[in-house]
């Protein structure tokens, strides 16, 4: 081996020091941690500014336009500072992986030739030989069921508060839901096995995590491609034998797979936090035929009925798909009835966009960008007043909380939630007094309150009757 061969190689091995960027849903988040996880493990250092890093990685989102439109500007971004880093004398790598380059890979390599290195959203892995300086610009995997799907065993380094984690049952998606692109960005239903989520779990309570928030793009259908065809519930029982675990939270249920079962376990288990994450999208059966959802209004509703008819109280989330093709102001007007019943409790609305190679983006009957920009305002506006007033009767309720540590706002006030809010999703309980550490639980009483979030004393001799 020659001795130019040799100062290369030594070169490539050279430590990394990488800065990430992180965008998208949690299910993002978890790929994220996976890739902090090779860093790690492969002897390299995260910084925490561009300036000091040599590789920059941006982890994207390309579900909808608004989200691509984000991960393009950060691109952009990142690519400018690695301009800037050149004009100063640093030698700077730019590697763009997750769904939009899993998407537009072979599009964007020719657009943005500042990327040295594409990676698609099976790819976490392959940071490693980006790394090592061993991968090719292109390195973007065909997603199928032998796509790469991370396990108990891998690396990870969960980012942001030690005690609540995000925790992937499986990956990709097998519905054939209109306007939905995650199948094409994700591939097919891979679901973990219940053993190895047990061990997952049991990893990250030594480490510290106190609640554990189960994701996947659709967690009812959970083991239904292994072939012991585990279901949720089962994986359910086994989790909440994990000693020192408070809460486990559900995300991404379907409306038709929503059993009794599940609602049983959900009212009852103690450590399975009275909370359901459950996209409807919709309630008018012909916008729902449109969609391809496979369900009718009166399945919706009777969901809904059931999980009010649970003992105690179950928290719905939801998120609203408006003006998709076919969406008459009929329909609409179907859709903010059933808001304005107050049934749900946490809400997100969208407005519908056209995404190429969806069945949704070649139907007629397209609802003009404005209008529907107009329904996604009126029913968030119709949400807020319906949280306001109900948060309002909230005023002396006892709550007990998961403290999340000091707050945002002050170092004088800390930040808890309650069982029906997730993390950085459903608003926070603030408290004004005491002490308490991350992850602890305790009991607070609230004092203030508006349409998002709480105020509440942990000293109940604070509390004025309303």
């Amino acid at each position: 081996m020659s001795s130019l061969v040799q100062l290369k190689r030594s070169v490539e091995a050279k430590p990394r020091r990488v800065y990430f960027v992180s965008l998208g849903c949690p299910k993002n988040q978890v790929d994220t941690e996976v890739m902090l996880g090779v860093v790690g493990q492969g002897g390299h250092e995260l910084v925490d500014d561009p300036e000091d890093a040599d590789t920059l990685v941006v982890n994207t989102c390309g579900f909808i336009e608004e989200a691509k439109e984000e991960s393009i500007d950060a691109i952009l971004e990142l690519a400018q500072a690695k301009a800037e880093g050149a004009a100063a004398g640093r030698s700077q790598q730019l590697v763009v992986t997750g769904c939009l380059s899993q998407r537009y890979s072979e599009e964007l390599a020719v657009e943005m030739p500042e990327v040295d290195h594409f990676l698609g959203s099976a790819d976490m892995q392959g940071l490693a030989r980006v790394l090592q300086g061993t991968a090719p610009r292109l390195a973007v995997s065909e997603l199928d069921r032998r796509s790469y799907l991370y396990d108990h065993t891998t690396a990870r380094q969960v980012t942001g508060r030690r005690h609540s984690a995000y925790v992937k049952i499986g990956e990709g998606c097998d519905r054939p839901c209109a306007f939905c692109i995650i199948p094409k960005l994700r591939g097919p239903q891979r679901s973990r096995a219940v053993e190895s989520l047990v061990h997952e779990v049991e990893q990250l309570v030594a480490g510290g995590t106190r609640e554990v928030c189960l994701v996947t793009q659709d967690l009812t259908t959970y083991g239904t491609d292994l072939p012991d065809r585990p279901t949720l519930e089962r994986l359910l029982d086994a989790l909440v034998q994990v000693d020192g675990l408070e809460w486990i939270r559900l995300h991404y249920a379907f409306p038709t797979t929503v059993t009794d079962g599940l609602i049983q376990q959900i009212a009852s288990e103690p450590r399975i936090a009275t909370y359901l994450d459950v996209p409807i999208q919709h309630v008018d059966t012909q916008v729902l035929k449109r969609m391809r959802r496979g369900y009718t209004e009166k399945v919706v509703r009777g969901m809904i009925d059931r999980l009010r008819a649970a003992p105690g109280h179950i928290f719905i989330r939801t998120t609203l798909l408006v003006g998709h093709p076919g969406e008459t102001d009929e329909a609409f007007g179907r859709l903010r009835e059933l808001v304005a019943e107050g049934a749900i409790d946490h809400l997100g609305v969208f407005p519908w966009s056209r995404e190429e190679g969806t069945v949704s983006a070649l139907q007629p009957g397209r609802v003009d960008e404005e209008v529907a920009r107009a329904r996604q305002a009126e029913i968030m506006a119709l949400q807020e007043s319906l949280r306001e007033a109900e948060h309002a009767r909230w005023l002396g309720r006892e709550l007990m909380v998961m403290v999340d540590g000091e707050s945002d706002e002050s170092e004088f006030l800390l930040d808890a939630r309650h069982e029906g809010q997730a993390p950085q999703i459903d608003g926070k309980v603030i408290l004004t007094d005491g002490a308490a550490a991350p992850g602890e639980l305790r009991r607070a009483w609230v004092t203030q309150t508006s349409a998002f979030d709480l105020v509440a004393t942990l000293d109940p001799l604070q509390v004025v009757d309303p």
